[in-house]
């Protein structure tokens, strides 16, 4: 395949033991309408298949590496941002599945946006199989998506892509285990711009609750947030990410978890339904 020798899109996504998810994950970047992209896929230390499965890929776009430790998301991610080679880097996990324009549609819209540093899209969210949940949307505007900044950043991990120059000035905190992404836009926040495509550019792969990491996810979000904040506004973070954890612990004790989550997202029209299908069908 001839390819440009540098892309335009360096696409990062570390990977830990994903074996059952992976492959598909790939395969609906090959089917991007956007073909100028490279694709970094890090090991963080898997012991299953995972690696071997992703080299088996014969397409000059993709980089895998590794190196038998287990760093966690953050300090890979810093990988992926020091290799990158293109212009804007664009996050993705190993277990979703992107749009077959999300990479074209997310180009343009930066590139006809200079002042925007940072662009997240709407998603399906799936459970495995396949079958669709319901939809996530996000609001366009900067000021909405930032409205509550020690609560929620309204912008989706997996569909970020922004600018090479934006990731290196902030990149991520390695100490901020499952609290990356909220780490990240609470630092940068202040001093860029965000938005959101009203467009669905990802299916979000959703299990059930896994109730240890969501509740050591909060309590890390608390420590990190201690860098910033003092007093009131650091109580103001603990008593909240307290309560969600109560309610978190509720939820998987009375098996509430699963009715829960669906209860957060947007019910699909049948067109969208019909456009996941195909999706799903065309990488699975």
């Amino acid at each position: 395949m001839s390819t440009p020798s540098t892309p335009l899109i360096s696409i990062a996504m570390p990977f830990y033991n994903a074996e059952r998810t992976i492959g598909a994950s790939i395969r609906s970047l090959l089917l991007q309408t956007y073909p100028n992209w490279e694709l970094l896929l890090c090991d963080d230390g898997s012991t299953d298949a995972s690696r071997e499965l992703a080299r088996a890929f014969d397409d000059p776009r993709i980089v895998v590496w590794g190196d038998q430790r287990r760093l966690q998301l953050g300090a890979r991610l810093n990988e992926c941002i020091d290799r990158a080679r293109g212009e804007y880097i664009a996050r993705m996990d190993a277990d979703d599945i992107a749009y077959p324009w999300r990479l074209e549609k997310q180009l343009r819209f930066l590139a006809e946006r200079p002042n925007v540093d940072l662009t997240g899209g709407c998603a399906v969210v799936f459970a495995d199989g396949g079958a669709p949940l319901g939809k996530r949307n996000y609001p366009a505007a900067h000021a909405d998506i930032a409205r509550r900044p020690l609560h929620w950043f309204k912008l989706m991990h997996p569909t970020f892509m922004g600018k090479t120059s934006w990731f290196r000035r902030y990149r991520y905190r390695a100490d901020a285990i499952r609290c990356e992404d909220m780490d990240l836009l609470f630092r940068a926040y202040a001093g860029s711009r965000f938005a959101n495509l009203q467009e669905i550019v990802l299916g979000y792969r959703q299990g059930s609750i896994d109730l240890r990491k969501c509740l050591r996810g909060r309590w890390m979000w608390f420590r990190c947030s201690g860098r910033y904040l003092n007093g009131a506004e650091l109580l103001r973070v603990g008593a909240l990410e307290a309560l969600k954890g109560c309610w978190d612990v509720f939820a998987v004790a009375v098996r509430a978890d699963a009715a829960w989550l669906r209860s957060r997202y947007a019910a699909l029209t049948e067109e969208e339904l019909t456009e996941w299908r195909q999706v799903w069908d065309s990488v699975s």
